[in-house]
């Protein structure tokens, strides 16, 4: 008696945002701008904005930046820091 085994194959990569949503129209360009940081603690991640700072610094005149960093509580909010403040955001999220 032969068994009939069945494989379902899953796409790990999803669906993107933009496929779902319309995505932020992009600045022409960075300076002059306020840019915002979230910085969210995971190792590396304030040496990586460090990084993006300096680079966009470095390309762009007159930039003007905002850092605010996650504490260990999980559910604590932090991008309404930036709200009002911010033209353009560089999130350090993720693993």
């Amino acid at each position: 008696m032969s068994t009939v085994q069945t494989v379902r194959i899953v796409n790990p990569v999803g669906q993107r945002a933009a496929e779902r949503m319309a995505l932020a129209r992009r600045l022409e360009t960075l300076s002059g701008k306020s840019i915002g940081f979230i910085d969210n603690i995971k190792p590396n991640a304030g040496l990586f904005i460090g990084y993006i700072e300096e680079m966009i610094r470095a390309d762009y005149s007159g930039v003007q930046t905002f850092t605010v960093r996650k504490n260990f509580t999980s559910s604590k909010l932090i991008a309404n820091e930036l709200e009002g403040k911010v033209q353009a955001l560089v999130n350090a999220w993720g693993d």
